[in-house]
């Protein structure tokens, strides 16, 4: 087989593999270019026939990976894109081992092998934080009024980025207040919308009402894109004084879930709200609120707080009363 074919053959298995993971389309387009970025620099170092490669070339495609600057930010790829990347490396080797395009594949031992920076977890806003993000947007503006709509939906139901760009008018119920969202996965789901989100939605829309097939939230080429969302949010929070590098629009859908857990909604309710497959990825989102139990624990709680360290006499005596009352007497 001829290396242009072989190639040809990686394509093929890797488009299969990501229709049967039901992958959404910003996730396969993520998937070809990192694929295309591959191939790219194979063929600069003289081996573009992906068959003759060893886990000393994939190490050296890691290492450069590591190395690249983004074209965007001016700054080296961050740990995350750098292990999503070459974890795209490895699902095309694998489609082709498993074809038997190759004998053997040179990925297996081979992780991701970036660390994350100690920052990679992204925190929620906290309430006010929400408050203080959403107010300071100038509605008096399209733009302004368009970035209120669109992050106070996205607070409003737990979105993902994705979910909120890709919207369309006819997946609104304004009566009912609630939305179909076209989920991970091809996995649908039905989201309530709070009425703060749902009047903005509402005078956003205007006369779009009558059109169910029109994007709610058009970019230039269709709906908008996650990226653009990402960027959007970025530019507000360092206009704002509020940009933190553990910080970012998923912050909004993660503060979504921690404060509807903080007000006593049960952690079932919250998973169906962010159509989370397994419970397991909902349980993440009350690490939150474990921290601040322990915090008010530490700062309340008698044997803890700084005015009670000294256990008097007088303390010991109506304590030795409550246990055996009889003494008491």
């Amino acid at each position: 087989m001829q290396p242009d074919a072989v190639k040809e053959l990686a394509w093929h298995l890797v488009e299969e593999e990501l229709s049967a993971r039901r992958y959404a389309k910003e996730s396969r387009t993520l998937v070809r270019h990192a694929m295309r970025e591959f191939f790219r620099w194979a063929s600069r170092r003289g081996t573009p026939d992906v068959r003759a490669f060893g886990k000393r070339e994939l190490v050296a495609y890691r290492a450069a990976l590591a190395r690249q600057v983004s074209r965007r930010t001016g700054t080296v790829l961050a740990a995350d894109t750098v292990n999503g990347r070459f974890r795209v490396v490895c699902l095309l080797f694998a489609c082709l081992y498993r074809a038997g395009g190759i004998p053997e594949n040179p990925t297996h031992g081979l992780g991701p092998g970036m660390p994350r920076p100690t920052c990679w977890k992204r925190r929620p806003l906290t309430r006010d934080e929400v408050t203080r993000f959403l107010e300071a947007i100038d509605t008096g503006s399209p733009q302004g009024f368009k970035d209120r709509t669109l992050f106070e939906l996205i607070y409003s139901s737990g979105l993902r980025v994705h979910e909120a760009a890709g919207l369309k008018v006819g997946d609104i119920d304004f009566e009912r207040r609630l939305m179909v969202v076209r989920g991970k996965f091809d996995r649908d789901r039905v989201v309530p919308i709070s009425d703060v989100a749902s009047d903005f939605l509402a005078r956003f829309l205007g006369d779009k009402l009558d059109c169910p097939d029109a994007w709610v939230f058009q970019g230039y080429k269709g709906h908008l894109t996650s990226m653009y969302v990402s960027e959007r949010f970025r530019e507000l929070l360092r206009r704002f004084g509020m940009d933190a590098p553990d910080i970012s629009t998923h912050s909004l859908r993660h503060s979504t879930a921690t404060h509807l857990l903080e007000n006593g909604a049960s952690i079932r309710h919250v998973q169906e709200l962010l159509g989370h497959r397994n419970i397991e990825s909902t349980v993440r989102y009350t690490h939150v609120m474990t921290d601040g139990l322990a915090f008010v624990h530490r700062k309340h709680h008698p044997r803890e707080h700084e005015l009670f360290e000294v256990v008097d006499e007088a303390y010991r005596a109506r304590l030795e009363t409550l246990v055996n009352p009889d003494k008491g007497e």
